[in-house]
């Protein structure tokens, strides 16, 4: 008996921003007061997904 997805997805429900664009403003912010914190380069270049892991690990770090 084959698996059946049982999520429904409703249309009018937003999925939110797509993480593989850019970084937020509010993000590169936030990184790159953590990255001159921890003494590290701060990279442009992040996604918003990899921002956030980003954001996350210096935190860790930082305490």
């Amino acid at each position: 008996m084959p698996l059946l997805n049982s999520v429904v997805l409703d249309p009018t429900v937003t999925l939110g921003p797509d993480p593989e664009e850019e970084m937020t403003e509010k993000q590169a912010i936030k990184l790159r007061e953590l990255a001159q914190r921890a003494g590290e380069p701060f990279d442009w270049s992040l996604t918003r997904r990899q921002a956030e892991r980003r954001i996350a690990h210096l935190q860790e770090y930082l305490n």
